[in-house]
């Protein structure tokens, strides 16, 4: 395993241990923020591995973040499952139905995908507000249990900060394991060129609907975990298309073609808000106004990037993305890449 690996990931266990108390005593910026941030990473890095590594721009990520929180809320709720059961649940609920949704829409290229991922966001928002009797409609479900494990119960900001954060950095590293390995370079190959990949042997339908399912199932699964560990209720509000946004302007800013990068724009959307808050209160201005208007400046932000730095901040440029694909393909057909 190589050093810079380790030292990386020591420095992010390090990072996770330590920053609750710097944010909280020193920047003055809430656990709670911050928790909310550990939910964005999960969704930021499942999401950048099926738009940028396998190009399949997907605009309906909350409404499978919304089916794990949901189905999670309902079992705990009305069928009186632990946490610890309605979590696997919630998870598996939202697998499935990224099988049958992945199926038919993987089917469509460019921006009819686009168009039919955001359809199902939409739709799936919509039924949350309107299943009263199953969803509790606008107002949503409350009353939601803590996980218990054995007489420990997970309540505090605090332990939910670390029990998210311990799920996000489990998901960073297989997710960049994941990218690192062959069926991380058919991914990039169907990127560089599908007919290509097709025509050495890669199954191009196949893959995508794999990755399309593993990433579906990590936001089932933030969404499931979301349900427990949040603010023990959720309503359709959380889930709607504004949210799918919000993470796609994440994977842009941070670098559509880097797993870190997804983790690095989570971060700084996930925390914008309190960062401008704490700007007013340094320069004695009144900047809560921004905030209120948030989604606009998501949006302003994620066309600047797209115009001005398209690869994100930490760039791993398209065309280094395509030569590893063309290296992946050459490799398939057995010639050595120059």
């Amino acid at each position: 395993m190589k050093k810079s690996f380790i030292l990386r990931w020591t420095f992010f266990i390090g990072s996770v241990i330590v920053l609750p108390f710097i944010f909280e005593h020193i920047l003055s910026i809430s656990v709670e923020s911050l928790l909310q941030t550990g939910f964005f990473i999960m969704l930021s890095v499942s999401l950048v591995l099926l738009v940028g590594f396998a190009g399949q721009i997907s605009l309906g990520h909350a409404a499978f973040f919304g089916v794990g929180a949901y189905t999670a809320a309902i079992v705990a709720t009305k069928l009186g499952l632990s946490p610890l059961l309605s979590i696997p649940v919630g998870t598996m609920v939202g697998a499935l139905i990224g099988l049958f949704v992945g199926y038919p829409v993987l089917k469509l290229k460019s921006f009819y995908l686009s168009l039919a991922t955001l359809v199902i966001g939409i739709a799936v928002y919509e039924f949350f507000k309107a299943a009263d009797p199953l969803t509790g409609g606008e107002i949503g479900i409350y009353d939601l249990p803590n996980i218990r494990l054995g007489n420990l119960e997970i309540a505090s900001p605090l332990a939910r900060y670390y029990t998210v954060w311990t799920c996000a950095l489990f998901i960073i590293f297989l997710c960049d394991r994941l990218s690192h390995s062959p069926f991380g370079q058919r991914l990039r190959a169907i990127h560089s060129d599908e007919q290509a990949a097709e025509c050495v042997g890669i199954d191009v339908f196949k893959t995508k609907l794999k990755i399309f399912i593993f990433s579906v199932t990590i936001a089932a699964f933030a969404g499931a975990l979301f349900a427990h560990c949040s603010y023990g209720s959720i309503e359709p509000g959380e889930f709607s298309v504004t949210l799918s946004i919000k993470v796609i302007t994440m994977v842009v800013v941070g670098g559509m073609y880097s797993v870190y990068g997804a983790v690095t724009g989570a971060v700084i959307i996930g925390l914008l808000p309190e960062i401008i808050r704490n700007l007013g209160s340094f320069a004695a201005m009144d900047l809560t106004q921004i905030t209120h208007i948030q989604d606009a400046l998501f949006g302003v932000i994620l066309v600047i990037f797209i115009i001005f730095s398209p690869e994100g901040i930490l760039s791993q440029r398209k065309e280094r993305t395509d030569v590893t694909g063309k290296k992946c393909l050459l490799s398939i057909r057995g010639i050595e890449s120059p």
